[in-house]
């Protein structure tokens, strides 16, 4: 059953620039990285756009999560709006990095679901490869996923096997050079 313990990843935190919960899913993302402020792994957040909605009014889930940050005490002037609209975690990781040097941030902390951290590693590093920034990957300690007795749940299954898939998709696409994934590989 190590197929679980495998997709989970994590970097030894240590203060950086800038706090990146990665798009989609469910508030934990934003709750991990209120906490991560909180403890002063860094003073700013970064959100990206998925161009998705949230509640009966249909206001930008982005801004959701700016107000759940400022909810859970982040004050608005440390969290940071990306104007891109990402499809993808490839996408999503290119944004980041032109983000990153637009603010001069050199160093970031992702956060994401435990079954997701390690394609996101995969990608991140990828991407990131020459740039000189550190980026380190945490998992939402809470996710809900046990990497060890996943095979005891549907959504362990779901996210297990659907991760191994991205995983494969991803190492095909980035070897290929298919857009919204890093080409600067050579």
């Amino acid at each position: 059953m190590a197929a679980g313990k495998y997709l989970v990843y994590s970097d030894h935190l240590e203060p950086v620039d800038v706090i990146i919960p990665l798009s989609g899913n469910d508030m934990s993302r934003i709750r991990e990285a209120a906490a991560l402020y909180h403890q002063k792994v860094a003073y700013n957040i970064l959100l990206t756009k998925t161009n998705q909605t949230y509640g009966e009014y249909s206001i930008p889930y982005t801004e959701y999560q700016k107000q759940l940050l400022i909810d859970l005490n982040v004050p608005g002037g440390g969290i940071y709006m990306a104007e891109f609209v990402a499809k993808n975690t490839g996408q999503e990781a290119t944004g980041i990095k032109d983000r990153m040097y637009e603010y001069g941030f050199n160093s970031a902390v992702i956060v994401t679901d435990a079954w997701h951290t390690r394609r996101v590693k995969m990608i991140f590093s990828d991407s990131f490869r020459r740039t000189g920034f550190k980026v380190l990957i945490y998992p939402v300690p809470d996710s809900g996923y046990n990497k060890y007795f996943w095979w005891l749940s549907p959504e362990g299954w779901e996210h297990t096997v659907s991760e191994y898939l991205r995983i494969i998709g991803y190492i095909i696409k980035r070897d290929t050079n298919i857009p919204d994934y890093p080409n600067n590989l050579k």
